[in-house]
């Protein structure tokens, strides 16, 4: 080619260059020898090196001695695939011969790089793989549900003919083979069958719906049953089925006769519990306000000292007390050192921690900056309220033994 036209390949007009830059596969120019005039960019980015100048078929990773051997082994207008690398990766490559008014004797090459696809193709492969494993397990659930349902089960097309059944439709009503393929109608008495026939022509939900009236079914024996019937309709590729679930109503209704039968006897029951009833809450009244008043003028009480005060040992002989109290309401026996506690002022509670403690009354008066006298008149009042007045028991000895105890 000549150089006039290289200079045509160089000078191609910027709306076909943009055309060729837009394309996602990769588009040189050659001329009639096969050699590279130009290139977008996204071919010069994926080879990583200047193009102009060199062969089509060296880039490409081909054998080929000119452009007549390797049009021969690729002829033009065809598309062909060029393997390239270890990867197992492949080109797929259109030769198209070049016609005015830019440049003649020429070639363009449009060359695809198909390992995205070969990706695409695997990744297609593995959801078709995992769609397959979903639709067995979908399937292999629905079989087992169908199988484990306690009630009758039927799937049926629009035609009322049963497609399947499950083992307690089976016992109910018959053997398989004496169920599949005959209409469901079959299995309800004349006056059912009617109902059911004008539902299935009807229904255009695929919410299940229960029937509001009880049909009347055939048992296998020939007697008839009451059933309850629930009707799903479900759209599939292939057409419509049908699935009604049956529930047996014979024990229920015969629960419900029998419940009728002992409703008056519950009645007549009533009339006496009720009269119970109000006596009890009578009863339960009086022990309430009693329980309140207890809760109020001892527990309470006892609660507040318990906060206040700062000796552990002290405040877990006020809760021992609170705890009394509970269990006296419960109708235990409770503790008489606490009972007596609840007695003392907070002043006589701090004087006995200090007395517990082994301070002697001259000692206490400094602490609590009060007279000995005084001291010595709350030890005589603790000693009254605690029951020790006229013993021979101190008062030490006893705080000690009932506090840590």
């Amino acid at each position: 080619m000549s150089s006039n036209t290289d200079d045509n390949f160089e000078r191609l007009p910027e709306p076909i260059s943009e055309v060729f830059e837009s394309f996602s596969d990769f588009i040189l120019f050659t001329d009639g020898g096969g050699r590279i005039c130009s290139a977008s960019a996204r071919v010069v980015e994926f080879f990583e090196c200047p193009l102009e100048g060199r062969r089509l078929w060296n880039i490409l990773g081909v054998e080929a001695s000119g452009i007549e051997d390797f049009i021969k082994a690729y002829p033009v207008a065809g598309v062909h695939e060029i393997p390239y690398g270890e990867s197992g990766g492949s080109y797929s490559l259109r030769l198209i011969p070049l016609a005015g008014p830019y440049c003649s004797e020429g070639y363009v090459a449009v060359v695809t790089n198909n390992a995205p696809f070969v990706e695409l193709h695997e990744a297609y492969e593995e959801r078709m793989e995992d769609n397959i494993a979903a639709l067995d397990d979908s399937i292999a659930l629905f079989n087992a549900l169908f199988e484990a349902a306690q009630d009758p089960t039927f799937l049926a097309d629009s035609t009322f003919r049963i497609l399947t059944s499950n083992p307690a439709a089976e016992r109910l009503f018959g053997r398989s083979c004496a169920l599949s393929g005959n209409s469901c109608l079959s299995i309800f008495s004349a006056k059912s069958s009617k109902v059911v026939r004008e539902h299935f022509e009807t229904c255009t939900t695929e919410i299940p719906v229960p029937f509001d009236e009880l049909l009347t079914a055939r048992h296998s024996s020939g007697k008839k049953i009451p059933v309850e019937l629930t009707m799903h309709k479900v759209r599939l590729q292939t057409g419509t089925v049908f699935h009604l679930g049956l529930r047996d109503m014979t024990d229920i209704q015969r629960l419900e006769t029998g419940l009728e039968e002992t409703r008056e006897q519950v009645d007549g029951m009533n009339v006496a519990l009720r009269t119970v009833i109000e006596s009890v809450e009578e009863e339960k009244k009086d022990m309430h306000e009693d329980f309140a008043l207890q809760v109020r003028e001892q527990i309470m009480p006892a609660l507040d000292r318990m906060i206040k005060e700062p000796v552990p040992q002290m405040r877990r002989s006020f809760g021992r007390f609170i705890k009394e109290r509970l269990s006296a309401l419960a109708g235990e026996t409770g503790d008489q050192f606490e009972d007596l506690l609840l007695k003392l002022t907070p002043r006589e509670v701090e004087i006995c921690r200090y007395i517990e403690a082994g301070k002697g009354t001259e000692r206490i008066g400094e602490l609590l900056s009060i007279t000995a006298d005084t001291v010595r008149t709350h030890r005589k009042n603790i000693r009254r309220k605690l029951g020790l007045q006229g013993k021979s028991v101190s008062l030490i000895s006893y705080l000690k033994h009932q506090v840590g105890s």
